[in-house]
């Protein structure tokens, strides 16, 4: 009904409790007034009372003191006549009762008066009796009911009147403004907020809620008005900064791809060239030298296959790659690539390794000996004196997962405590802080960062100014199954021995002797000549001399080699064996110490992989009573088995289009070692007059040429083939541009294979087998 009549739900409720708080305010109106009228028709009763008992009480005494009890019964029966009195009764005092009349229902009112007879002058006024008259109130309860009844209609059908006008006042002078601006306000838009809200009334002499509201709304408008503007303008912003970004992007990409292909393209004449010259025939010194310029050249490589993944470690799509891998061999590669560069500076480069370290775990290799260069590359670029050290913390083990603690300790010039939020930031070289030069671009700290987030590892660091730095990564890594384990050296001819140990330097002394601490061993250790010459003697005196002294090769006290030849020329220690351990070692250190009576030479930084066996070796050629010099060379087998060439399909005819003279000379060098036939060609043109006339079994395509480049030679090739009705050759991708998108280009142009250059000897084996079986 309320909504037929247009009233609102706020309104409908409005008038819904003013009625209820009306009718509420009625009851208790009437309540009040009926109990204030009860009141006073009791109080009348009660005076009607009394003046009944006053006229007749005189008249009963009189009778009582006379003993005219006849007439006290009627006067009784005349008082019960009067309207207001329903029952009278008299009590004599000697017991006797005179009653009248009968009062009717419970609601009663009852009063009771002395009859005093006070007639004679000489005597004292005696009470004679009482008089008690009771009237009924019922008739007033019935009055007073309905008498509420019509008053309560009454003032409920006023107040009704009263509600409905309320609410048309308040519907005019005020609801249907309220709707007004909720209508507004529900509408608003960039076009509604052009238009202000005017409510449609008489502008009031002076100002109201209403105005007020209507005057807020308006501002609230103009500044909803002026941020939508704002908003919009912003958006636009953001959008033209949105395609900038894209743009800057694409332009980094790009960037990047070029540098990959401009460093690829030398470092595939490196890596190739060392690889055929490890094929020659080198001493086993000029062997270690072509390794380590191999494994210096992959280093390379990866660290630019790490920059173009910096794109993809931000858009969230690098993948590790976890393969078993023997961490000691990974940290012996790190100490072999950064050893001269510490021995340049003067540093000691030591490895402390756990010796619940697992042979075999499986995770990214790659990426954990970056992380480890680069911290550790860090650390000598640092440092002037003192030492760097590597050490491996097995923190503890799960089910077959191991937590580790990698750590790079240096006693460098550290970090200020407020430069160390910057430490991860990218192109923010702190060394710039201490007025050095550095090189670089300052990415290496921020790389390792995002390489341990995504290996769900953490990398935090440590720093003291003037006292040195310590970065560690802690991380958590399966084991490799049991068939990917390593065969452990031997080492039994170590046990029971008595090996003195001279070095010192603490740290490195430390170290040694933790290690030899791992088999059943008595070991003693000093700090100088003086001490160790004293041990020796003491050692001999006691019928159990030492069956090895481990020396440093530099001791503050005597020059190591003259230390040496003391030893050596005492007929007491004929039978101990000398090693040398040399923190720095030179070119043509090891004959100078074996001039001097050594009986081994070895650098500190490879003690981890190659103390323990050198030792037994050592060991091993005392029980056949040799005498031999020993370096880690000695531990490499004299004799290698070359690796079977041949292919198992045979010989293959390969076409290689290359247009870089040096690349195209060294692949072809590496393919004719693998037993193929090569024909070449410097670009695309020249390659579709070879393949028209020639039969291939593979061909291998440079991307970027002059003139006619691999992806548009591919193409020909296939509409050729299409049009001739030729078996399709396979044809290898073998590009310096390694980004994903180049991969899809490839694809796209009909190649079968993506190789990223730089390509070594088992790379192209490995795509030449993989396509043997097409051409069987």
């Amino acid at each position: 009904m309320l909504k037929k009549m247009g009233v609102r739900p706020l309104a409908a409720r409005l008038l819904v409790y003013v009625m209820l708080f009306s009718v509420v305010l009625s009851l208790v109106a009437t309540g009040l007034q009926m109990i204030g009228e009860l009141d006073s028709r009791t109080r009348d009763l009660e005076n009607v009372q009394a003046k009944a008992a006053d006229l007749i009480s005189g008249t009963l005494a009189t009778n009582l003191w006379l003993l005219n009890y006849s007439e006290v019964a009627n006067a009784t029966d005349d008082i019960v006549r009067l309207p207001d009195i329903a029952h009278a009764q008299v009590t004599v005092s000697d017991g006797e009762q005179f009653s009248a009349g009968k009062p009717s229902g419970d609601r009663v009112i009852t009063q009771t008066f002395p009859l005093i007879y006070d007639r004679s002058p000489l005597n004292e006024p005696q009470t004679l009796g009482t008089l008690t008259l009771t009237s009924s109130v019922e008739l007033v309860y019935q009055q007073m009911i309905e008498r509420a009844l019509f008053t309560l209609l009454f003032q409920s059908f006023i107040v009704m009147l009263g509600t409905l006008g309320l609410l048309l006042i308040v519907r005019i002078t005020l609801s249907r403004h309220l709707e007004a601006m909720s209508r507004y306000a529900a509408r608003l838009n960039l076009d509604a907020l052009i238009e202000p809200l005017k409510l449609k009334r008489k502008p009031p002499k002076h100002p109201d809620e209403l105005s007020e509201m209507e005057l807020a709304l308006n501002i609230m408008r103009e500044q909803l008005l002026e941020e939508t503007r704002n908003l919009r303008q912003s958006s636009l912003q953001s959008r033209d900064e949105r395609d900038e970004a894209i743009k800057a992007n694409h332009a980094k990409n790009q960037f990047l791809a070029n540098v990959s292909h401009e460093l690829r393209t030398p470092l595939q004449s490196v890596l190739g060239y060392a690889s055929l010259l490890a094929d020659t025939q080198l001493d086993q010194e000029q062997h270690e030298y072509v390794q380590t310029l191999q494994s210096a050249s992959e280093n390379l490589s990866a660290i630019i296959n790490d920059l173009l993944d910096i794109s993809s470690i931000e858009a969230g799509k690098l993948i590790l790659e976890p393969i078993p891998f023997d961490l000691r061999e990974t940290l012996n590669d790190l100490v072999h690539m950064l050893g001269s560069r510490a021995r340049e500076k003067g540093l000691a480069l030591e490895l402390r390794v756990d010796e619940n370290l697992p042979f075999a775990l499986e995770g990214d290799p790659v990426r954990i000996r970056q992380i480890l260069l680069n911290l550790t590359s860090n650390a000598i670029k640092f440092t002037d004196s003192g030492h760097v050290l590597i050490s491996i913390e097995v923190l503890g083990r799960q089910d077959d997962h191991v937590r580790l603690r990698l750590a790079v300790e240096d006693t460098g010039v550290g970090i200020n405590p407020e430069d160390l939020p910057l430490v991860y930031e990218p192109y923010v070289q702190l060394g710039q802080r201490f007025q050095r030069q550095s090189p670089g671009a300052g990415l290496g700290l921020a790389i390792c960062r995002q390489l341990v987030n995504l290996m769900s590892g953490s990398l935090d660091v440590e720093s003291q100014p003037g006292e040195g730095t310590t970065f560690w990564v802690e991380l958590t890594l399966p084991m490799a199954p049991d068939g990917a384990t390593r065969i452990r050296p031997d080492t039994r001819m170590v046990n029971g021995r008595h090996i003195l140990v001279v070095d010192s330097y603490e740290l490195s002394r430390k170290i040694t002797l933790e290690m030899l601490s791992r088999y059943d061993i008595d070991i003693e250790a000093v700090k100088s000549a003086g001490e160790a010459l004293t041990s020796l003697r003491l050692a001999a005196d006691g019928q159990r001399p030492f069956d090895a002294v481990i020396l440093d090769g530099f001791v503050p006290d005597m020059d190591s080699d003259l230390l040496c030849r003391q030893i050596r020329s005492n007929p007491d220690w004929t039978q101990t064996r000398l090693l040398i351990l040399s923190s720095n070692p030179q070119r043509g250190d090891a004959e100078h110490f074996r001039q001097a009576g050594a009986d081994a030479f070895l650098s500190k930084s490879l003690r981890e992989s190659c103390l323990s066996p050198i030792l037994h070796q050592l060991f091993v050629d005392v029980e056949q009573d040799k005498r031999r010099f020993l370096t880690r060379f000695s531990l490499q087998s004299v004799h290698t088995t070359s690796r079977q060439q041949s292919l198992p399909c045979g010989r293959m005819r390969v076409l290689l289009v290359e247009d870089n003279p040096v690349n195209r000379t060294l692949t072809r060098r590496l393919l004719e070692k693998l037993g193929c036939d090569v024909m070449t060609a410097n670009d695309g043109e020249a390659a579709a007059s070879l393949w028209m006339w020639h039969p291939f079994d593979i061909i291998f395509m440079d991307c970027v040429m002059p003139k006619v480049d691999g992806f548009e030679a591919t193409r020909r090739l296939r509409q050729w083939e299409e049009a001739e009705g030729r078996t399709a050759i396979p044809v290898v991708a073998l590009t310096a541009s390694a980004m994903e998108q180049d991969e899809e280009h490839c694809r796209q142009a009909g190649m079968n294979a993506f190789v990223a250059k730089p390509v070594n000897i088992e790379m192209l084996r490995a795509v030449l087998e993989q396509f043997c079986k097409a051409v069987s």
